[in-house]
């Protein structure tokens, strides 16, 4: 998900995930006005519709429509613009827990970065395969936090509602998400490295300031080497 305000974070974003996740994996960009720079092949951009008519308080409405739009994908992977990758991604983990997801239709996300780990009251929930799953306790804080992770669509939409922005999905959202119970877990894992680990370029809300220092010198260099000031 993307909107005009951060879309040359598109640049940096593409670069690091096929870098670290893979060319061939196929990647949906859901914004509102289309780039003027190529994006890779693995990448499609779908255009929501007019930037003024999804203002920051309508992000939801935008996921919605997204979702709307896809109806055949049942499961995805929700990431922003400014989530730079900076490490190899662990796939065979990706894959194993999608699968899992599948198989257990009551998980509604997977953490697949260190979020649910670390949150409050976090819970043993047994192994898939070699990968121990920990499960996020429904009064835990961000909760339904937009962090890296695989999202169960049907689901999400019970909770979505419109007219509201990211941070409110997060804040708000967890609430109505916490009143489903068990019936609708969160999950993530105690896997060290994470399946994914990705920055904030532009944690400060600043599209003109690049937040890099989690990323290692070479990374550094290739954003240099992109254009990007920091």
């Amino acid at each position: 998900m993307t909107c005009d305000k951060y879309l040359d974070a598109l640049r940096g974003f593409a670069h690091f995930f096929n870098k670290y996740w893979s060319p061939t994996q196929q990647v949906i960009v859901c914004g509102f006005t289309p780039p003027k720079f190529d994006l890779p092949e693995n990448f499609t951009f779908f255009s929501i519709g007019k930037q003024e008519d999804y203002p920051v308080k309508k992000w939801s409405d935008g996921l919605l429509h997204v979702m709307d739009s896809f109806p055949s994908e049942k499961h995805f992977v929700l990431m922003l613009e400014d989530y730079w990758l900076c490490q190899p991604v662990n796939t065979d983990a990706v894959s194993i827990l999608y699968r899992y997801m599948v198989q257990f239709d009551y998980v509604i996300k997977m953490d697949l970065v260190g979020d649910r780990r670390f949150a409050g009251g976090v819970m043993d929930y047994g192994d898939v395969a070699h990968i121990p799953l920990v499960k996020s306790d429904p009064n835990s804080a961000y909760h339904s936090s937009l962090m890296t992770g695989i999202w169960n669509a049907d689901h999400m939409r019970k909770y979505i509602i419109p007219d509201e922005s990211p941070w409110d999905v997060e804040l708000a959202g967890t609430g109505r998400l916490s009143a489903f119970g068990d019936e609708l877990l969160v999950l993530g894992t105690k896997l060290d490295p994470w399946p994914v680990k990705h920055i904030l370029a532009y944690r400060s809300n600043d599209p003109t300031k690049l937040l890099v220092q989690d990323m290692s010198e070479y990374d550094k260099d290739e954003v240099r080497g992109l254009g990007y000031d920091f």
